[in-house]
């Protein structure tokens, strides 16, 4: 087993006499102080595949800073960031082998403040197998799920799509004979929608498979004329399975609804809602999950009554067949019981991950997501802590969280965006989540 490689990080604060760089400068908050950061690296304990340390240095609004050591050369065991505006900053390190494969990696936030010293201790979790894909724990000590953000961000936008939409969003996405297939919502004007399709070899290079939507509204329709969004995929059997979301107006009253295909790409819908809402308790229902296993059918949704839109809590309902489903009567499973959750929680992503139901869900104000653990899928205990937040990234705003595993990998897809209706799709990685 490979060794954690733990790095003791002194941050320095340098006062430079009124000294500012408007390059690093928020538009928004203006410093005059400015300081340094010294890391302080073990070099005679550091693992043997690694060569190089890199520390990036990211606040929103302000240039990203960066500083490296190379083990084998530099006579130094220290990596010095100077010339850093006062305020709170995210500090990513990263060690790599000779391939250039990040290997090791931690990351934590510092407080860069008048006349201050501060110590932090990373230690540093192996990414596996050297490929390059970032696994990041922040050592508390406490074993702590930690998603870590693609530095690639966005693998998706509105200019894939023909369509000229203002938002891609809530991806639903199956690994499938070596092909991730992902379903996607289109939104345009007066918040309608469709749900639109695309594949990939790797989950990052994504190629629009359509020239039209393959899943649009029925005009026709009282429940989803307004806007349809992919609430879940599954494959079952040889038979694509969605159970979309369906809407009557912008923020009205929505159903959930059932459509079947043999290819994933046309598809054919049951008439009526198997899901429906209803006036009061569950007037806005948004199926976010659909799992079977063994012989059950489980279906995960947010639901929130008529007169509070935010005020979301999280909800069960069972079937035989997928098709005629019955609410759980111990509803809602889940509810905001955490500071951070605020007053609603919702969009439920659960997998099955050997014999544990693993959930990652929203906050109210969608700006952190957490996780939920539960061995019968129906009683969850949470983890105290969000495992991705909006701090981890360069947006103003994430949304949508979908979770998959492939192979030993974690992902959770998300719509992000900064601050404009422009959305796209963005994931974050991790290697253990238990």
């Amino acid at each position: 087993m490979k060794k954690l490689l733990t790095i003791s990080s002194l941050i320095y604060l340098l006062i430079l006499g009124g000294c500012s760089q408007n390059t690093l400068t928020s538009p928004k908050e203006k410093s005059n102080s400015i300081g340094g950061v010294s890391l302080q690296i073990d070099k005679n304990n550091a693992p043997q595949d690694v060569v190089t340390v890199v520390a990036y240095l990211s606040r929103t609004g302000y240039d990203t800073l960066n500083g490296s050591l190379d083990l084998l050369s530099d006579s130094s065991a220290d990596i010095f960031i100077q010339n850093i505006p006062a305020g709170q900053w995210h500090l990513t390190v990263d060690a790599l082998n000779d391939s250039n494969a990040v290997v090791y990696s931690g990351e934590t936030d510092v407080q860069i403040s008048d006349g201050f010293t501060t110590q932090v201790n990373l230690t540093l979790v192996p990414t596996g197998q050297g490929t390059g894909s970032i696994y990041i724990k922040v050592n508390w000590g406490t074993n702590q799920p930690v998603f870590v953000d693609n530095r690639g961000n966005p693998v998706f936008t509105v200019l894939q799509n023909p369509s000229n939409p203002n938002a891609v969003s809530e991806v639903k996405i199956i690994y499938d004979n070596g092909i991730y297939k992902m379903w996607y919502l289109c939104t345009y004007n007066a918040g309608t929608g469709n749900v639109w399709y695309a594949e990939s070899t790797d989950g990052i290079h994504w190629v629009n498979k359509s020239d039209s939507p393959v899943l649009d509204v029925d005009t026709t329709s009282a429940w989803d004329d307004h806007a349809i969004g992919g609430g879940s995929v599954i494959k079952d059997g040889n038979i694509y399975k969605m159970h979309f979301n369906g809407l009557r107006e912008n923020y009205g009253q929505s159903s959930t609804g059932l459509a079947i295909s043999t290819d994933g790409i046309k598809w054919q819908k049951f008439s009526n809602p198997v899901l429906p809402d209803d006036s009061l308790n569950q007037y806005h229902i948004g199926t976010e999950t659909v799992l079977k296993v063994g012989g059950t059918y489980y279906l995960y949704y947010g639901a929130s009554p008529v007169n509070n839109y935010d005020a979301f809590t999280i909800n069960l309902a069972t079937s035989a067949d997928g098709i005629t489903w019955t609410k759980y009567q111990g509803n809602p499973i889940l509810t905001a019981s955490l500071s951070w959750e605020g007053i609603g929680i919702t969009y439920p992503s659960v997998i099955y991950d050997g014999n544990q139901f693993v959930m990652i869900y929203e906050n109210s104000a969608r700006d952190k997501e957490g996780i939920a653990y539960s061995s019968d899928g129906i009683h969850w205990t949470k983890n105290q802590n969000p495992v991705f937040t909006k701090y981890q990234t360069k947006w103003a705003q994430i949304d949508y969280p979908f979770l998959i595993k492939v192979g030993n990998e974690y992902r959770i897809y998300y719509s992000c965006g900064t601050g404009t209706d422009q959305l796209s799709i963005s994931f974050a990685r991790s290697f253990n989540i238990k």
